[in-house]
């Protein structure tokens, strides 16, 4: 599948089954795109043409094991915040690179993932600045129940002659229930001097107190720790232009974790 977008756009794009895909932007726009029941696989090129502005989220409801490689390419003074939202009982395998190839170049690359109970989730992201004057930003969130595996791999990559550049990246990692396993290495591999760069993260279960309190108003323990996984993960959901949309993307968030008190993880 091969789509240009040649004017201001507002869409909603459906993945039904594998696909290898490549999506140009020239202008300014939001795109959600839904990787549902039937796609186990997806290849995807975005190219960022010069002075381009979009919000891009994959949301990922496919029931099985999944492999996104995702590749995108930022040009001139393009802008772009692109995320990835997987809240399913089955294992993925993400990985990301981004290009920031001309001057003015920038790029935010969000995760959200939940970590359901026995699932596998690993991921490899990285920002490549081919230029100087180029911005890269990484936020990553996860939230792990009983036995899940999270990796993420974060790499921030300035090249030589990148002078003016920025990477920055945060990995933070909430792990509820019991025999979790989290491992975050973050990179920065910088050859450049005249450049700013940060890596931080966190890993680690909830905060006593902010349960004790919520328990205090009534929630249960399990509500209150859906709440706190919420709030790890709502973020990403500002890459949603469509309010209907994302209202329901919430209520499915606030399901998953537990929040009305059923599901998988209750």
């Amino acid at each position: 599948m091969e789509k240009v977008y040649e004017k201001e756009f507002n869409e909603t794009i459906y993945f039904d089954q594998d696909e290898k895909a490549t999506i140009t932007i020239q202008k300014t726009g939001s795109l959600l795109m839904v990787l549902r029941k039937g796609i186990s696989s997806l290849k995807l090129h975005l190219k960022l043409e010069a002075d381009s502005q979009s919000k891009i989220l994959l949301y990922n409801q496919s029931a099985s094991t999944l492999s996104v490689d995702l590749e995108v390419e930022v040009k001139k003074d393009a802008k772009s915040e692109i995320g990835f939202l997987d809240m399913e009982e089955s294992d993925v395998t993400f990985k990301q690179k981004a290009f920031l190839k001309e001057s003015g170049a920038d790029i935010k690359l969000m995760s959200a993932q939940l970590g359901q109970a026995d699932t596998t989730k690993l991921n490899d992201i990285e920002i490549l600045h081919e230029a100087s004057h180029t911005f890269g930003y990484m936020e990553n969130f996860s939230v792990l129940f009983d036995r899940a595996h999270y990796e993420m791999v974060a790499n921030g990559n300035i090249q030589k002659g990148c002078y003016g550049s920025q990477s920055h990246q945060t990995t933070r990692v909430l792990t509820l229930g019991k025999d979790h396993k989290a491992q975050v290495i973050p990179l920065l591999l910088i050859d450049e001097n005249d450049v700013k760069a940060s890596h931080a993260q966190t890993i680690g279960q909830p905060d006593e107190e902010q349960l004790y309190y919520l328990k205090s108003r009534g929630l249960s323990q399990r509500q209150a720790m859906g709440l706190l996984s919420v709030g790890y993960l709502l973020p990403i959901l500002e890459l949603v232009s469509d309010e209907a949309t994302k209202e329901k993307m919430r209520e499915e968030m606030e399901s998953k974790v537990g929040l009305y008190g059923h599901g998988k993880n209750s």
